[in-house]
This record gives C-alpha cells, sequence and structure tokens, in this order.
C-alpha cells in the first residue's frame, strides 16, 4: 500500500468511527424522542377525558374557570406533541439514514488496532511520509530532545525535496531559562526554517496567579492551556494559507522519547491527533526520535556540532520551566543552585507567589523548603560551577566534548 492510500485509509478509518458513533447518538435520540411521544401522549389522552367529564370543549368561557383551565392545557400538551412528532420523525430519519452503513462498520477495537498498524508502517519511512505531507511543524522547547527531532526531520525532509514544507513552533512561557526562545530562532535559522513564536496571554506565572493553584501531574494545565490551546488557531492559519481544495495532511514533530518515562513509552512513533483533525486537515503526532536513548541524542548533537543550551552543563537533564511542577526535590534544589549562581530572580518570584496564593507547589514540600536547602548546600559546598561541554563530557566522554567544542567554536 502506498503513503497515499495508507493516509486516505486512515481517514475512511476515522469517519467510519464518527459515523458509527452519529448513529449510536441517533438511536439514543430516537429512544428518547419515543419516551417523550409516549408520556405527552398520555397526557393529552389525561385531558381528553378530563375535559369529556366537565361537559366539553364548548363550554370554555371565564364564568368555568377550572374548564378553561383544562381547555389551555390541552392546547399546550397539542403543540407538545406536535414538537415530539417532529423531533421523532428527524431521529428515525437520521437512524435510517446510518443504518445502512452500519453493517460495514468494523468494532471500534478493530478501527483503532487498524490505525495502529498503518501508522506504525507510515513511520518505518519518514521521507515518503514527508513527501504525502502538506505541513511539518516542528514543536520545540529548543531542548536537546527538541533539537535532535528538528534535526532528523530536517535531513528527511532535504532528502525528500520538502523543507519547503517545514516550520517551526516554539511557546514561550515566561518561566523558561534565559535564552529559551532565542535559541530555539536560532536553530530554526541554522537549517533556513520559518520560526513562529508563541506566548499565551499572562504565561505560566500569570495563569498560576487567576487559579490560585500549582498545576500537577494530573492537571498539567502547563501544557494544555499554555501550549496546546494557543498553537491551535496558528495551525488552523497555516492549513488555510495552504489553500488546498482537499484535506491537509498535517504532520506535528514533537521531541518526545519513550525512555524517559513509562508513560512516554507507551506513545506510538506516529499516532492521529483525533482532537486537531477536522474535515479540512488529518493531524498526525509525530514522535520521530521515540526510540532514542539519551545517549542516542547527545551523540547525534556531538556529532552534527548541533547548538544546545547551557544549562544542560549544569548537570540539570531536561531544559523546561526553571521550577517545574513535575520535577523532584533533588532537581529543583539543582535548579535554584543554578539561579543563585546565575543571579537569577526566579527563587524569590516563585516562593513570593506560593505564599501569596496559599498553595504548594508540590503535595509533599514548598519551593519555601526548596530554596532553604539549596542555600544550606551553597553554604556548605559553595555555588556549584560548571564548564562548557559538562553535558558532553557527562555522557560521551572528554573526547567527544573536546571534539564538539572544536568544531562549534
Amino acid at each position: 500500500m502506498s503513503t497515499e492510500s495508507a493516509l486516505r485509509t486512515i481517514e475512511l478509518i476515522r469517519c467510519a468511527g464518527k459515523a458509527a458513533s452519529a448513529y449510536r447518538s441517533a438511536q439514543k435520540a430516537l429512544r428518547e424522542a419515543h419516551d417523550e411521544h409516549s408520556a405527552v401522549q398520555a397526557q393529552l389522552n389525561h385531558w381528553n377525558d378530563h375535559i369529556h367529564a366537565m361537559g366539553g370543549a364548548d363550554r370554555a368561557s371565564p364564568a368555568h374557570s377550572a374548564l378553561l383551565s383544562a381547555v389551555q392545557e390541552h392546547q399546550e400538551t397539542e403543540r407538545k406533541l406536535r414538537k415530539a412528532e417532529a423531533r421523532l420523525q428527524r431521529a428515525s430519519t437520521t437512524t435510517q439514514g446510518h443504518r445502512p452503513a452500519l453493517n460495514r462498520y468494523p468494532t471500534e477495537r478493530t478501527r483503532r488496532r487498524a490505525t495502529t498498524v498503518l501508522l506504525d508502517r507510515l513511520a518505518d519511512y519518514p521521507v515518503d511520509l514527508i513527501r504525502a505531507a502538506d505541513l511539518i511543524i516542528i514543536q520545540t522547547s529548543s531542548g536537546k530532545d527538541s533539537l535532535v527531532a528538528m534535526h532528523r526531520t530536517v535531513t528527511a525532509a532535504q532528502a525528500a525535496g520538502c523543507l519547503h514544507k517545514v516550520r517551526v513552533m516554539h511557546c514561550d512561557l515566561g518561566s523558561e531559562w534565559p535564552g529559551v526562545a532565542e535559541l530555539a530562532r536560532r536553530q530554526a535559522e541554522h537549517y533556513g526554517i520559518p520560526f513562529h513564536l508563541v506566548t499565551p496571554d499572562g504565561g505560566f506565572l500569570g495563569m498560576v496567579e487567576n487559579r490560585q493553584m500549582w498545576p500537577d501531574a494530573k492537571r498539567r494545565l502547563c501544557t494544555s492551556a499554555l501550549k496546546r490551546d494557543p498553537t491551535g488557531p496558528v495551525i488552523t492559519t497555516w492549513v488555510g494559507e495552504l489553500g488546498l481544495d482537499r484535506q491537509a495532511i498535517v504532520l506535528n514533530v514533537m521531541g518526545v522519547r519513550g525512555a524517559e518515562s513509562a508513560s512516554r513509552a507507551l506513545k506510538a512513533r506516529l499516532a492521529l491527533d483525533s482532537r486537531t483533525t477536522s474535515a479540512n486537515r488529518l493531524v498526525l503526532t509525530w514522535n520521530i526520535i521515540h526510540g532514542l536513548s539519551e545517549e542516542d541524542v547527545w551523540q547525534d548533537i556531538a556529532s552534527n556540532g548541533l547548538e544546545y543550551h547551557p544549562i544542560y552543563d549544569t548537570g540539570l537533564e531536561r531544559l523546561s520551566c526553571v521550577y517545574c511542577v513535575l520535577a523532584g526535590p533533588d532537581w529543583l534544589i539543582l535548579a535554584t543552585r543554578v539561579c543563585f549562581a546565575l543571579e537569577l530572580p526566579h527563587p524569590q518570584t516563585f516562593t513570593e507567589l506560593e505564599r501569596r496564593i496559599g498553595h504548594s507547589f508540590k503535595l509533599d514540600f514548598t519551593l519555601n523548603a526548596i530554596v532553604a536547602a539549596a542555600r544550606m548546600l551553597d553554604a556548605i559546598e559553595g555555588p556549584i560551577t560548571w564548564r562548557r561541554g559538562d553535558a558532553l563530557r557527562r555522557h560521551l566522554g572528554p573526547a567527544a566534548a573536546d571534539q564538539y567544542l572544536a568544531l562549534t567554536r
């Protein structure tokens, strides 16, 4: 099966799922309409009997208020009956419209399995996948994984002769390490790719201030409210600019690795983004470096002389917000000590916000306690220091670091 045929099949499977869901909804609406119709019919019969017992509708006059009220209730019930009959007719028509195709719908489990198999096969042929795509968006944090994801995407796009399809997007949350957004732009410019910066209103700290609560692992609003929601309209605009008279194929590239966590290990290399996909665009999430180890990532950086953020040289393994709600205490203490060394205001800014909203940064400890622990370690051990290339020395050894520094000097 060709790449184009596989993508078309995936879309047809998606549409079949929507049709099956619509049929189930129509069946439910039909049952509800039947119940409503029966109830109103019974009520109408009641008023018919009641009016007949009182002498008939022709005696409805102001002098017979009870009878007049009964007649009015009868008229209102007749109106409800007509509405119920119309609703019943619509529900019945909708159900009948889906019924002929229902027998051809595979089960949800079968549809999901078929889609997964097709997407997994497509992921084996990145060059063909890029040729079939209309738009390729690299979502970058400018961290090491995003950097390597960008490099591998660009390499495949160049091989496909489709570099013009690639764009880079970065969300600036306002709580990251200095130079992150600027680095993301330089990384994109290195390959000659258009760069787009998204700056959500209020940023991370504004969101926390408004909610009076910090996010956590179960409510990762920093991802949904500050990254996913603001980027959706941009994707809509870009798809519109393509001017296609058919459904656009969009690849949304993420620097997600399976080795990072148990939940990420379960993610597929290529997955259908059902939330973003619509009639005018089929959006696939492409975890292009899903199978790489951390050492593989650093090897790619070293071998290709890619510019990485100096925060990795401090011993911090992730380039995220200065204070990440998913980080453990050791990570947060080290981040605080780095802030002290760089004379950054983040420890004071975050602890003041924590105190102001009265909500602990983490369930089992406060940021105030983290800052106190960092100050104690600095007092005992002295301020932390690092050198350019220390991240490569830790992961690949001194020789690789020296070679990289010579290459990027």
